[in-house]
């Protein structure tokens, strides 16, 4: 059968490297920074997640992208009689 939403499940699979990317920036603030104050804490996870964001857009888009033209270089090389 024919799965019409593979729009979006390339979109999100791809784009989930910015979760991923968001985790990481977690995982560095607890292991290797030693920000100590309440609002530096505050700017580190808002920029965080800004550029965690605009990653899992980039990347869902590329990804994206990629499946479409690949989708569509295959189904143009089938011929129908």
């Amino acid at each position: 059968y024919e799965d019409y939403r593979w729009w979006w499940r390339s979109f999100f699979i791809s784009g989930s490297s910015g979760i991923h990317l968001f985790l990481y920036s977690i995982f560095y603030f607890f292991t290797t920074l030693t920000i100590r104050q309440f609002w530096s804490t505050v700017l580190y996870f808002s920029w965080m997640i800004i550029v965690s964001y605009t990653f899992a857009i980039v990347t869902g888009t590329i990804g994206f992208l990629a499946s479409f033209f690949f989708v569509r270089y295959i189904y143009a090389s089938i011929k129908v009689d």
